[in-house]
């Protein structure tokens, strides 16, 4: 490849934030090959490669240099012409579609002013230029200008004219005073015209402004370095007197007294998004229709006033049979999603056909309180009930094809999750909700298809070669476009945090190191082979920090994995929360940390979904488990892994001895014996011991349970996010096997800070 061809494609990459390459899990650089970079830039529609060149990158090897033989060859026109026209979008507009500025009150701080990009030909620059600011608050500031009246920070020459960038400052807006917020910036050309009476004015380019403050929202208890605790739950798989075969909202009610008075402060749930409610067999919580939206499954029927007061309006005995039908559902091992949804769209039509025919006025409180609900969730909830109607729940009759009845079913569900926070809030816990926002959507949902030009359907994130996967993971989650984000101005990216901040003290951001990069690949490869792709990671991180400041919703972000450097200083400096899990807290990659060294502003979680249970762990049953699906390859592989694994439970009782903490049973020869209360308990306290002010304990290892409700890298291999807690969790929450946890954890948590 000419060396000219070379730079000119290398400028194309990184336009499209494409990488050339990566740190992996052991520390080494690796070279992201040019084929894979090119597959990159082709799924967003940019073919550059030169015709023929597909057949030598097959024999091109991972990590290969760039000016290999094997290397595909670009066409140097073609990189020439795609430069050109990024170029020529660049420079097309005065300004750009948004500007993020950070915004501190420091005391003492310089008083700056607000400065704006400004891009014209030079043969313009001479020109009158009015500009306007509107705040959020309605406050208006503006001036005059010509571009060559400012400072020049660069000069490109496209099809042989001249274009400059300015840097426009606006002299009457201190940046520290400028409020946090979504403003609006107008720029206008003067039009000095010699017929004319008077001046006009022709408005020419503007952009949003958004004034973000440097750190997210820390509430008074994090701020003092309190330490905390709470119960992390996957809420489908909840049991309770009133399941109609499935967790709800009214257990989160109950789950958060239960856990209240135990001296919890937070309960964290998996993500609440909805899903495909046509196809209920994909039930990854993970993998949801739209995340903007609420999963109406979740709704505590019995509760409801439209399902009480449209009872009498039911067939003789259709209630009886409806309840039999329910309480069947609760008694199954594991969550039957198709029936459960068939049985609850078939009850959520009748209540809904009650709200219409009784309330549908517009003097009644309960439908005006609904049109407003309607009006304030705007055109993505419009987007979603249309989209809604084109995958309809057979059970729910002629209302599946009525994009009311779903945004009614959405208004209903939003209802119960405020009233579960405004319960933990009475009930004097500190955080209350954390919920949980998922990292992608399925491609056929109804977030990527009803808003197709801001994500890549062609690509998927996964993740490059691990050792728990040789040849890479494929997530099957298209990503967002990092161009199409900025020229839309995040506006759906500020929608996904502001949506999710509600109802909650906290929202933990899956995988946050997307904020930064993800990995891309093709759809239809299964093994993931692909590149990083760079997203705008100052401004994502700056409109994390105001929409939890607006919020006023503390962030966790979620860091497990390889984790680039440049992630750790963003979540130090934006003030968000770690997540660690204590499998992975080894200080040499051998023995466990102690819980003196663990890292403060961090949620500790002993496990969580995506690893096996404690007891799973320390029986070895999670690795027996995996030779039977097939991720071990064969049973020499097997014994090796359960060798490292009694490894581990040596190092696990090494540590609980160091801190007294290690069961009287567990002396000797105790590494062997199954897992039992007294270790998990153990397990737990040397866990509330550590320094992270937030700690999470599992109710699935409170109920010693073996069998994980997830698998990663499996699907159709494991019945994932379907397996249920046992009945007796409530007995468990009460006073009796959760007292000795909770005790041992307020022991450690609340003493001498």
């Amino acid at each position: 490849m000419a060396p000219q061809t070379h730079n000119e494609l290398q400028q194309l990459f990184a336009h499209h934030g494409i990488a050339d390459s990566y740190i992996d899990y052991g520390g080494a650089r690796v070279e992201i090959p040019i084929a894979d970079r090119l597959a990159i830039l082709a799924l967003k529609g940019i073919h550059v490669a030169a015709t023929g060149s597909e057949e030598g990158a097959e024999g091109e090897e991972g990590g290969g240099g760039e000016e290999g033989s094997a290397a595909p060859e670009a066409d140097p026109g073609k990189v020439q012409a795609a430069n050109l026209q990024n170029y020529s979008e660049e420079w097309a507009n005065l300004l750009p579609p948004v500007c993020i500025v950070t915004v501190s009150r420091s005391e003492g701080e310089h008083a700056s002013r607000v400065e704006l990009p400004l891009k014209c030909r030079q043969a313009h620059a001479n020109e009158p230029f009015s500009w306007r600011l509107t705040t959020e608050q309605g406050d208006r500031y503006q001036g005059s200008f010509s571009p060559d009246s400012l400072p020049v920070v660069r000069q490109v020459c496209i099809d042989g004219q001249q274009f400059c960038e300015y840097l426009l400052t606006l002299q009457d807006v201190p940046l520290n005073s400028l409020p946090y917020g979504y403003h609006q910036f107008e720029l206008t050309r003067l039009n000095f015209s010699a017929d004319a009476e008077s001046e006009g004015s022709v408005p020419v380019s503007a952009l949003s402004l958004i004034a973000a403050p440097p750190q997210c929202h820390e509430p008074d208890w994090s701020a003092a370095g309190d330490r905390l605790w709470g119960y992390s739950v996957q809420l489908y798989s909840v049991r309770s007197a009133h399941s109609w075969g499935i967790g709800d909202l009214g257990d989160v009610c109950d789950l958060l007294k239960a856990a209240a008075v135990q001296g919890a402060d937070y309960l964290i749930l998996n993500p609440l998004h909805a899903m495909h409610a046509a196809r209920p067999a994909s039930c990854s919580p993970y993998s949801p229709s739209d995340r903007r939206r609420l999963n109406p499954v979740y709704l505590n029927i019995e509760n409801e006033p439209d399902f009480l007061a449209s009872q009498q309006a039911w067939p003789v005995g259709s209630l009886s049979e409806i309840t039999t039908k329910a309480r069947q559902l609760a008694q199954t091992e594991s969550v039957d999603y198709a029936a459960v949804t068939e049985l609850k769209y078939h009850v959520f039509a009748m209540m809904y056909q009650r709200f219409k025919n009784i309330c549908g006025t517009t003097n009644d409180s309960r439908w005006q309180a609904f049109q407003s609900y309607l009006h304030a969730a705007g055109k993505s909830l419009q987007q979603y009930a249309s989209w809604q109607v084109t995958e309809p729940v057979e059970s729910a009759g002629a209302c599946a094809g009525d994009p009311l009845f779903y945004c009614y079913l959405q208004w209903l569900t939003d209802l119960q999750l405020d009233r579960c926070q405004q319960l933990a809030v009475t009930l004097g816990m500190r955080v209350g909700l954390i919920r949980d926002l998922a990292v992608g959507s399925d491609v056929s949902g109804a977030e990527v298809v009803m808003n197709p030009s801001s994500f890549c359907i062609r690509a998927s994130v996964g993740a490059p070669p691990d050792p728990l996967a040789p040849q890479g993971q494929n997530w099957g989650l298209p990503p967002l476009d990092p161009q199409q984000m900025t020229r839309q101005a995040y506006t759906h990216f500020i929608e996904l945090l502001r949506t999710n901040m509600t109802h909650c003290g906290a929202l933990r951001v899956d995988h946050v190191m997307a904020l930064m990069r993800l990995w891309w690949c093709p759809a239809d490869d299964q093994q993931g082979r692909g590149a990083y792709v760079n997203y705008p990671v100052g401004d994502l991180f700056a409109l994390l920090c105001l929409e939890s400041h607006r919020n006023r919703c503390l962030v966790i972000g979620e860091d497990l994995g390889v984790v680039p450097p440049e992630i750790r200083q963003y979540l130090n400096r934006c003030r968000v929360f770690s997540n660690i899990l204590f499998y992975f807290e080894k200080s040499d990659g051998y023995q466990f940390r102690r819980p003196e060294h663990y890292p403060q502003r961090a949620l500790l979680m002993v496990a969580n979904h995506d690893v096996p249970t404690l007891a799973g762990w320390w029986n070895g049953s999670d690795l027996h488990l995996r030779r039977r699906l097939g991720l071990i390859a064969d049973e020499s592989a097997l014994q090796e892994q359960l060798a490292g694994r009694a490894g581990e439970r040596e190092q696990v009782c090494h540590w609980l001895e160091a801190q007294w903490l290690l069961p009287a049973n567990r002396f000797g020869d105790g590494v062997h014996q199954k897992f039992d209360r007294e270790l998990c308990v153990a397990i737990i306290r040397c866990s509330a011991r550590s320094r992270s002010q937030l700690l999470s304990v599992q109710l699935d290892d409170l109920a010693l349970l073996e069998l994980p409700v997830n698998i990663p890298g499996t699907s159709s291999e494991y019945p994932n996010w379907r397996r249920k807690l046992p009945e007796s969790i409530w007995q468990q929450l009460g006073a009796g096997n959760a007292e000795p946890v909770a005790a041992g954890i307020l022991a450690e948590r609340y003493h001498a800070r």
